[in-house]
């Protein structure tokens, strides 16, 4: 679930933002920008009823800025991801969305919740017997 999470993030990036550089590991060295920077923190799954959960996932999206005007092309992207990251593939819903200007990088957390339901393969009644007669 979590490297196809990380796919429909990045493809929303490169739709909403054009053909960025989306990186989805711990930048070591060779950064060219602009760019972003995709990671999934922590994951929590809560159990709800009838096989069912909650999953959240904690992202942070970080973004280089490619201009002399860090600030200013950093205010922009947050307000653009503000409008456009409310959802993710038209259905997982994005929350607490929030923008922070961290040396000269947008640092930007939120989190994704997923309902997921269990599919169990095994069957689990094959006959019904009433009174001693084997209905099927």
């Amino acid at each position: 679930m979590v490297t196809n999470l990380k796919s429909l993030i990045i493809l929303q990036i490169k739709k909403v933002f054009g053909p960025l550089k989306v990186y989805d590991e711990p930048i070591k060295q060779g950064l060219k920008t602009p760019a972003f920077q995709l990671l999934i923190l922590d994951t929590v799954q809560e159990r709800k009823l009838n096989r069912n959960a909650l999953r959240t996932y904690q992202i942070n999206v970080n973004y280089f800025p490619g201009t002399a005007d860090k600030r200013g092309e950093c205010d922009a992207t947050l307000e653009t991801f503000l409008d456009e990251f409310r959802y993710i593939a038209d259905k997982h819903h994005v929350h607490n969305i929030q923008g922070e200007f961290v040396d000269e990088v947008l640092v930007i957390t939120s989190e994704i919740k997923i309902r997921v339901e269990e599919i169990s393969d095994e069957i689990l009644m094959q006959t019904l017997k009433f009174g001693g007669v084997t209905s099927e």
